[in-house]
């Protein structure tokens, strides 16, 4: 299966453009999931004069976002002008996601995280930054299914919990494996973890935090999980019809971030009860949008606990008490979470969600355009030309070149002058 997220640009796409009046260029991800700059891809083919000289929307909304990795990350082109510009002694105005070389000083960045350091780096380096929900909206699209379809309950097990990968911000997961293990939980448990990960057995993996490393051998207790990275984007009936309550494990936990993915939102579609184990404050973040949780019959005391690993604890000793339940308590609390999740379940499939998701992204890009728009800029592209016009092999390249997807004499000329011009306008 592959993920169609192109639709979702597309859209981001029309609604930009009606906005900012003009063309903009969206840049996402392609093949999805890659973080290679390389991969960072314009939505349609372009050639090097509009590449230049029309603003670009950086999409990093469907990952955390990584400031330090970008900074020392570079495009990885063989054509010959990237080699020339390479070999330049002048300094390269455009670095991190945005290696194009606009002619404005300021681009976008679309993303779906808040409380960010990684943030406060790119809004402190020219990028004008645009939050909206995008796992939300692409939920509301991978889910919509599951409006016409009835989950009929035969619980076998109480928890329901997808722990497939746990390599980079993932390894907790591991950890989260050998708690339930500690604390006699499997069996309860609908579950299975990934043995290995980008082709590296959990034994020989090198942890960058020590705590997450397992003390137990997992396959002595767990199933193998070879379900693809796509899954997420999907559903089982039979796994919603078979439990109780899914434990939402998400990418980002020992971090300060809110970033909330699809999967915090897959048992809402399905009206299932969760928990999440997830970055603190993660719960009053869903609230935040409308949602209800599940306090007091779950406590979920846990959501404000900063330490990660505190928080990893308590989270398992919350699943320790709902195990202990009582048939009759069983029954009386599941009634009253059932009510809670049928409340999500319909708010979910709401026109008020899908136009609250909707309004943000378009109120948050009318933002954005206005601030551009105030700053417009175009210093750095100007100097860096000033400089390289200058260069031989720059002049030799030019001047044969005539693919338009590398600059042309012709091009060049157009895009200088343009540059000039506006220059001199917003001065």
């Amino acid at each position: 299966m592959s993920i169609p997220l192109d639709r979702l640009y597309h859209y981001i796409e029309n609604i930009a453009e009606n906005i900012y009046g003009e063309a903009v260029i969206i840049y996402r991800f392609f093949p999805n999931g890659s973080k290679k700059l390389e991969d960072l891809m314009e939505l349609r083919a372009y050639s090097w004069h509009d590449i230049t000289v029309i603003p670009g929307i950086f999409c990093n909304d469907q990952e955390p976002l990584d400031y330090e990795y970008y900074e020392t990350c570079y495009i990885s082109d063989r054509a010959k002008w990237y080699s020339i510009l390479k070999s330049c002694p002048i300094k390269f105005p455009r670095k991190n996601l945005n290696t194009r070389n606009n002619i404005y000083d300021q681009a976008f960045l679309l993303h779906s995280e808040q409380r960010s350091n990684n943030l406060k780096a790119y809004q402190a380096s020219d990028w004008i930054t645009v939050y909206y929900w995008s796992h939300a909206l692409l939920a509301l699209d991978w889910f919509r299914y599951a409006k016409h379809i009835s989950v009929k309950k035969q619980s076998t097990k109480q928890f329901l919990i997808y722990n497939r990968a746990w390599s980079g911000t993932r390894e907790y997961r591991l950890k989260f494996a050998d708690l339930l293990i500690d604390n006699n939980l499997v069996d309860q448990c609908k579950t299975s973890i990934g043995f290995v990960d980008n082709m590296v057995h959990y034994q020989n993996h090198k942890f960058k935090n020590l705590h997450w490393k397992p003390t137990h051998t997992l396959e002595n207790y767990f199933v193998n999980n070879i379900t693809p990275s796509t899954a997420s984007a999907d559903f089982a009936v039979e796994d919603y019809s078979s439990t109780d309550i899914e434990i939402v494990l998400e990418t980002l936990f020992e971090d300060d971030r809110l970033h909330l993915t699809e999967k915090s939102l897959r048992p809402i579609a399905l009206g299932q009860p969760f928990m999440l184990v997830a970055t603190y404050g993660s719960l009053e973040y869903l609230r935040s949008y409308g949602f209800k949780t599940f306090d007091p019959i779950i406590d979920e005391s846990y959501d404000t606990i900063k330490d990660p690993v505190k928080r990893l604890d308590a989270i398992v000793q919350v699943m320790q008490k709902i195990s202990q339940w009582t048939d009759s308590e069983r029954i009386k609390n599941m009634t009253c979470l059932q009510e809670i999740a049928d409340y999500n379940y319909r708010y979910f499939f709401s026109a008020e969600f899908s136009n609250l998701i909707i309004n943000e992204l378009k109120n948050n890009l009318k933002e954005a355009v206005s601030e551009f728009n105030s700053k417009k800029s175009y210093y750095e592209w100007i100097n860096y030309w000033d400089q390289l016009l200058l260069t031989q092999s720059v002049q030799d390249f030019i001047n044969k070149n005539q693919d338009t997807v590398y600059p042309t004499k012709q091009q060049v000329d157009i895009v200088y002058s343009k540059a000039k011009n506006y220059h001199l306008v917003s001065r």
